[in-house]
C-alpha cells in the first residue's frame, strides 16, 4: 500500500498520520517532502504509525535522519501509536531508545522538549571500530544508528574514496559496504588492497529493502562472527 498522509496542525504541533508502508522509494522521499519543511516552522512534529505495516532499512534510516534535522532547527520529532510491525523492529534493532516513542497521539504532543538520553540498556561502545560506506544517506544513518547502540564505534561515509581514507587513518576492524556502493568494482577492489588487514563486509543487495529487524538482526550476527573469527 503506498504511504499516504494525512498532516493536522494543533498550535504549534503538526501530527502527520501515516498510512502504508515507510519504505525507499516514493514513499520516504513524500514524507520527507512532508516533513522537512516543517523544521522551520513548528517546534514539533509527531508522526501517528499506527497504521504503518511495513518498514524497510532505508524507511527506518529516513525516520533517524529527520529526527537529527528537525533537532538541528530547534525542533523535535516524536512518534506514537506504533503499529506492531514498526516497534517490533525498533525493539529488535534497539532503537527505541533513540527515536522518541509514545503510547497516545496526545503524549507525544505533551512530551517535553529535552531531548531524550538514551535508555539505561545502552551498550557501552566497545573498542572494535566500524567504517560503512553507501551512496544513501538513510542507509548510512540506520547503520549508524543499529551499530552504536549495538556498542561500536562507528564513522560512515558516501564517498569510496573517504571510506579509504578513513580506513587508513582510523584503522577500523570491519569495513561495511552498502549495496549503494558495490557496483562500483574499482572502490570495492581498492579498499580490499589499500586494508588487506580489515575485514570487509558486503551488505546484500536488498538490505536497503529488507524488513529492517531482520536485516539488522542478521547484520550483528555477521559482525560479531568476524570479530570471534578475529579472536
Amino acid at each position: 500500500m503506498p504511504l499516504t498522509l494525512q498532516p493536522e496542525k494543533l498550535g504549534d504541533v503538526v501530527v502527520l498520520r501515516c498510512q502504508g508502508r515507510i519504505v525507499a522509494g516514493e514513499e520516504i522521499r513524500s514524507l520527507q517532502l512532508q516533513v522537512e519543511p516543517l523544521s522551520l516552522q513548528t517546534r514539533k512534529v509527531v508522526l501517528h504509525l499506527a497504521d504503518v505495516s511495513f518498514i524497510d532499512s532505508t524507511g527506518v534510516g529516513a525516520l533517524v535522519r529527520l529526527l537529527g534535522l528537525l533537532r538541528s532547527h530547534g525542533s523535535e520529532l516524536n512518534l506514537c501509536r506504533l503499529s506492531p510491525s514498526v516497534e517490533r523492529v525498533l525493539q529488535i534493532t534497539n532503537l527505541l531508545g533513540v527515536l522518541p516513542c509514545y503510547a497516545s497521539e496526545q503524549e507525544a504532543i505533551r512530551a517535553s522538549e529535552e531531548v531524550p538520553q538514551f535508555s539505561s540498556d545502552a551498550i557501552a561502545p566497545t573498542k572494535t571500530r566500524i567504517v560503512c560506506t553507501d551512496s544513501s544517506h538513510e542507509v548510512l544513518a540506520y547503520l549508524s544508528a543499529l551499530l552504536k547502540r549495538s556498542g561500536y564505534d562507528v564513522l560512515t561515509t558516501r564517498h569510496p574514496s573517504d571510506a579509504l581514507t578513513l580506513v587508513k587513518v582510523t584503522r577500523p576492524q570491519i569495513v561495511i559496504c552498502g549495496p549503494g556502493i558495490q557496483a562500483n568494482q574499482l572502490a570495492i577492489e581498492k579498499l580490499r588492497s589499500g586494508a588487506p588487514s580489515v575485514r570487509l563486509l558486503l551488505l546484500p543487495s536488498d538490505f536497503s529493502t529488507a524488513e529492517a529487524g531482520e536485516a539488522g538482526t542478521h547484520l550483528i550476527n555477521q559482525i560479531r562472527s568476524l570479530i570471534d573469527a578475529r579472536q
